[in-house]
Parts: C-alpha cells; structure tokens; sequence
C-alpha cells in the first residue's frame, strides 16, 4: 500500500492545503484518532502507518480512502497541544513525529526527499562528486552531538560533507524543531476542549517531575542542565551521560536520577535504567571542566577543575548512598 507525500508528512504546506481544501470538519472519530496519536508519542514509540508486509513502527493500518481523516487527526492533536500549552507533552508529540517521518524518508525516493528538503531548508547538493549540504544548513539543524560539531566534520568552501543517512537525521531535527513551535489557541472548538480533557486523563501523573535540587547546590553546568530537564528539554547524549554521573557520583538514588531522565520528551524507562546500571557497573568518572567545555556543556568560569568538587549546599538526602528525600 503507497501512501501520499501528505500522508508521509502531514506537516506540510501540502498537507495544510488538502486539508483547507476540503470539506473536513472535526468529529469524534478524528478526535479519537488525534488522542491516540499524543498519547502514543508519551509512550515514546514512532507511531507511522505500516505499509503491506512492513512491521516497523506500532500496528495500526490507513487506507489512502482515509488519509483526509490520517491529516485531520494531525491536525486535531495539534490543536489540543496549542489549547493545553503543556510544554512537556508538545515536546514528546514532536519526538515522535520527527520519528515518525525519519522512518519514511529513509526509504522514500529521492524526489520527495528533495520535495521535503525544500520544505524545511535542507538543501543536499553534490559538491566535488559527495554529498554536502551549506554551512549554515548543516549548522542550524545539526544535531547535539559530539559527532555533529563541525570542528570533527570535513569542511570546504562553505559546504559540510555529509551521507544520506545524515541529511535524513537532520531533516529529522528539522522537523521535531517544526512541532515544537506553536502558537496558543485562545478560543478552541468546544470539541477540541473536550478531548483535551479526555487527553490529560490519560496521561501519567509522573510525567510532572517536581525538582530536589535548589538553586546554588550544584555548579552552573549542572544547573542548566537541571533546568533542562525541568522544562522537558531534549538533552543530547553528552548532557545526559554527565547529568547521570553527576548525580550518582553525588548519591543520589537511581530511581530519583530516573525520576529526573523521566521528564525528557524521548524517555524510555528500560533504555535508561539499563544505562545507569552500566555507568554505576564501569564506574564512570566525571568528566573535568576542559571536558565539559569540549562537549559545549560549560556556563563559567568556576575554575574548579571538575564539576564535583563544587562546594555548594547539600541536602541531607544527597549525604548518603540510598538515603532518602
């Protein structure tokens, strides 16, 4: 079964137009198909429709008789997102969107790839017989990765190399970046307001992470990074793998720095206790302050040599391994 570039990608100016172009209404079934989709996406999964014989992404199928309704149901989650303007739930949807279209385009075609780029401003070309796309391209939708930072990258009058597979991540964060954005529904359809109330029933309570830390405990980096979390950021591998060495080097329980990972829009319950357990197994050390700066995670000038030996304020349940708060 071949689904429509709307339907691949229902975020786009095409997508809009089909919908704004047709006699589309919102009703109940559109409705429940828009719950579905957000609450799919706090589950972490990339919830695309599956093509015949295909068995990636979750099991549910469309019909391309159905893809007005497939578009309507974008639509309808989105403008329960904009009317709720919970930052921690838009910032989920757009994970699992960006996931979502990542898994079509690494087998569509390369016209539509091109199509797509135009639409959200990458550009792939071929420069000197490879693949490479303008500096400030690359640049504005690279991801946080150590291995993205254009000083690892090859670099020639103006141009990044890159591969397929790469274009395809960061048009990936071209989009999460596009579902981020949103403007607040001041006056929603009564339908639109009712659904958002059946939505946030069902979402987990223990998605609201309530923050241990105060203000001056830890060092700048560590407080940013903190903040991150609180405000349901997505923090890069390099941020998280020092966040985790941080607050176990400082004994904080496991299920409290997991209550904190709990809070990131790509949080992965198994994924992430597998990964404390590895760093508490191998004894990760704290990376030391010219470490952090490579990783562009440093905020000042404490000239403390590591972010440890920070001498700030400590709560008691900080003092001692498995003590609680």
């Amino acid at each position: 079964m071949e689904f429509s570039f709307s339907s691949k990608y229902p975020f786009t100016s095409e997508a809009k137009q089909k919908v704004e172009g047709s006699s589309l209404e919102l009703n109940d079934e559109m409705m429940e198909r828009a719950v579905q989709r957000v609450v799919t996406a706090l589950k972490g999964k990339a919830e695309a429709p599956l093509e015949h014989g295909d068995e990636r992404g979750t099991p549910y199928h469309i019909h391309p008789s159905d893809e007005l309704l497939e578009l309507g149901s974008y639509a309808a989650a989105r403008m329960m997102l904009a009317h709720l303007r919970n930052r921690f739930l838009i910032n989920k949807f757009a994970v699992a969107e960006a996931k979502r279209a990542s898994s079509f385009m690494g087998k569509d075609s390369e016209e539509n790839l091109r199509k797509l780029g135009d639409e959200l401003g990458i550009n792939p070309q071929e420069f000197e017989g490879k693949l490479a796309l303008p500096v400030y391209q690359y640049a504005s939708f690279s991801p946080r990765s150590i291995d993205y930072r254009l000083i690892f990258r090859n670099v020639k009058n103006g141009f990044v190399e890159v591969t397929r597979h790469e274009v395809i991540r960061l048009m990936e964060e071209a989009v999460k970046g596009k579902m981020e954005s949103y403007k607040p529904l001041q006056n929603p359809p009564q339908i639109i307001r009712d659904y958002s109330q059946k939505l946030m029933v069902l979402v987990p309570k223990e998605t609201v992470l309530k923050m241990s830390f105060k203000e001056g405990d830890n060092p700048p980096c560590i407080e940013k990074l903190l903040e991150g979390a609180k405000a349901h950021q997505n923090l890069n591998h390099q941020a998280r793998l020092v966040l985790a060495i941080y607050l176990l080097a400082r004994n904080v329980p496991v299920e409290k720095v997991q209550a904190i990972f709990s809070n990131l829009p790509d949080y992965e319950d198994r994924k992430t206790k597998y990964q404390l357990d590895h760093i508490i197994k191998r004894g990760y050390s704290m990376p030391s302050c010219a470490t952090m700066l490579s990783y562009g995670l440093c905020v000042a000038d404490c000239r403390i040599g590591s972010p440890i030996r920070w001498k700030g304020k400590v709560e008691p349940w900080k003092k001692g391994k498995g003590s609680s708060s």
